[in-house]
């Protein structure tokens, strides 16, 4: 159950990522930001509550940083 719980965060979390990317190649600037912010609090909320490894925690987290630095001239 736990590994069914742990792949359910990890497809949540890179279907933000997802959204981000689109939004990012669409121009949608906000749309951006708000499904970055997303994926970063989820990513947080999943982390404390458990359900992703250290593994797969710090995969997403360079993915999540690399669309931050992407963002960085970004304003909302």
């Amino acid at each position: 159950m736990f590994h069914s719980q742990s792949k359910q965060a990890k497809l949540e979390i890179e279907k933000l990522f997802h959204e981000v990317q689109i939004n990012l190649e669409n121009n949608y600037k906000d749309l951006a930001i708000g499904a970055r912010k997303q994926a970063e609090s989820k990513l947080a909320q999943f982390k404390e509550e458990g359900r992703l490894s250290d593994k797969v925690y710090h995969k997403l987290k360079i993915t999540l940083d690399d669309y931050t630095k992407r963002m960085e001239g970004y304003h909302h």
